[in-house]
């Protein structure tokens, strides 16, 4: 059987390539910076995170079409046939479609839980002093546990992409190039990526007007300690 005739396309904008590469630099960015307690470098890099997090929201609904919702959850019962179908998506597949959004709703829930926390030493989040406290102990203990649960989603994650990566399909190729080889190539519709950029300096500006200052003389205090 000869193997079919395969063509380079283009299938991922810059804007999904950055906020992959970067959610994954914020995560361990994340996890060190707590190991270390540099507290005013993970809340920084927590907001960072939210903004770079809610901008992908509003891409998967205005942005290019495999960075779209609708290009890559599928609904639970079509997740076999699409996954036995042949060829494969051009972006992700049913299964992958899944582990994004498990992996957006965990970052979601540390992020709202460490708004909700304290270590009761140094490090308060703001809306601590607001929550009741069966909430405060509530997102104290989740912000531990769900931590470790993204550290093995998202190690789960890339191991997956290795997998492909090894059997030839240029899963992690494709989100440093932006383009894939398809057996079945097709015109995909593609948003300027600078759009998506602006919708987060727009997050940035308003976590900044809320929490700036504190953020930032925390964050340099602890760069200064390094």
């Amino acid at each position: 059987m000869t193997n079919p005739v395969t063509t380079k396309t283009k299938v991922w904008d810059g804007a999904v390539r950055s906020y992959h590469g970067l959610q994954l630099l914020c995560v361990v960015l994340l996890w060190w910076s707590a190991e270390r307690e540099l507290f005013g470098l993970h809340q920084a890099t927590a907001y960072l995170l939210g903004a770079l997090l809610i901008a992908r929201f509003v891409w998967g609904l205005v942005g290019s079409e495999t960075a779209r919702f609708a290009d890559f959850v599928y609904k639970p019962w079509r997740i076999l046939p699409t996954l036995k179908h042949t060829p494969q998506p051009a972006g992700h597949n049913a299964l992958s479609g899944y582990m994004i959004l498990a992996l957006w709703l965990l970052l979601l829930l540390q992020i709202g839980s460490g708004l909700m926390s304290s270590d009761d030493l140094s490090f308060e989040g703001p809306l601590f002093s607001l929550a009741p406290d069966w909430l405060q102990s509530l997102a104290g203990r989740w912000h531990d546990l769900g931590f470790n649960l993204l550290l093995g989603l998202t190690a789960l994650h890339v191991l997956a992409a290795l997998l492909h990566e090894a059997k030839g399909q240029g899963v992690i190729a494709s989100m440093v190039t932006g383009r894939k080889k398809l057996a079945a190539p097709r015109s995909l519709y593609f948003v300027a990526s600078w759009r998506y950029w602006a919708l987060v300096l727009v997050c940035l500006g308003l976590v900044y007007g809320w929490q700036g200052d504190a953020v930032w003389l925390a964050l340099v205090s602890d760069l200064q300690s390094l």
